[in-house]
């Protein structure tokens, strides 16, 4: 099914009934990353699952989106189809577009934060890389090395930003350079944040500050599992879930 917003055609799918529940996938990812988990609850609740602007089947973007823009498109998506209370769940960059909806809104039951983005880090490693890649990429263009200009574009960043297409990649660096953390004491609802015990993508550090300034909060770690607990250990997972769900 297609939803539409202001020119952009948001692709979901629906559920099951009871107990209304949205997934928000990550970056570089689909609504398909979750079907396996929904296979196992389904029959209990009414679940949404959405394939945020720009990914899976939804429209392709002509102008990049920041993190406050597509969570208006969540927010309206939630209004037009009457969604009361939802148990709202998030992995990675789906974490970031529920944390900026759940510190501003009541609309909101629970919520489930799994290996979420939102938090950007300071560091002078980083800091100094990026003044070298900006000196170079100037240097390159000046001297008109094209073969090393064009090298240096497609071999910088994270895989994330490398596989995305131009304007998805404005988009990220508009998501990684937000900082979210002041937004997380805003969270009035209870939520469980789960982590991978072994993610390298958003650490472990990550967790403990979301636990730490998030107040109605707990904070699970899957064993054996990195970026994607609930595909590393689904077992884990799923056991986790249904206990906090039928709680």
């Amino acid at each position: 099914m297609f939803y539409y917003h202001n020119g952009i055609n948001i692709y979901y799918e629906k559920y099951g009934c009871g107990k209304p529940i949205i997934f928000l996938h990550g970056w570089g990812c689909s609504l398909g990353v979750f079907k396996h988990v929904v296979s196992a609850i389904k029959n209990k609740y009414e679940i949404f699952l959405i394939d945020l602007p720009g990914f899976g089947k939804s429209s392709n973007l002509e102008i990049p989106l920041d993190v406050k823009e597509v969570t208006k498109v969540f927010k309206d998506f939630i209004s037009k189809h009457n969604i009361i209370n939802p148990i709202l769940i998030g992995h990675s960059y789906g974490g970031r577009i529920l944390i900026e909806y759940a510190s501003s809104s009541l609309n909101i039951d629970k919520l489930i934060l799994i290996d979420s983005a939102g938090i950007k880090h300071k560091s002078i490693k980083k800091w100094i890389k990026i003044k070298l890649y900006k000196l170079k990429k100037h240097y390159f263009k000046l001297t008109k090395q094209v073969m090393k200009y064009n090298e240096l574009l497609v071999n910088s960043g994270s895989s994330d930003y490398i596989n995305s297409s131009h304007i998805l990649k404005q988009m990220l660096i508009k998501a990684v350079t937000y900082d979210q953390k002041k937004l997380l004491k805003n969270i009035p609802c209870e939520t469980l944040i789960i982590w991978g015990e072994n993610d390298n993508t958003t650490k472990l550090k990550d967790a403990k500050v979301f636990k730490r300034l998030i107040k109605k909060s707990e904070l699970v770690i899957i064993p054996s599992s990195s970026h994607f607990p609930f595909i590393d250990n689904y077992s884990y997972f799923i056991k986790v879930l249904k206990s906090y769900l039928e709680v």
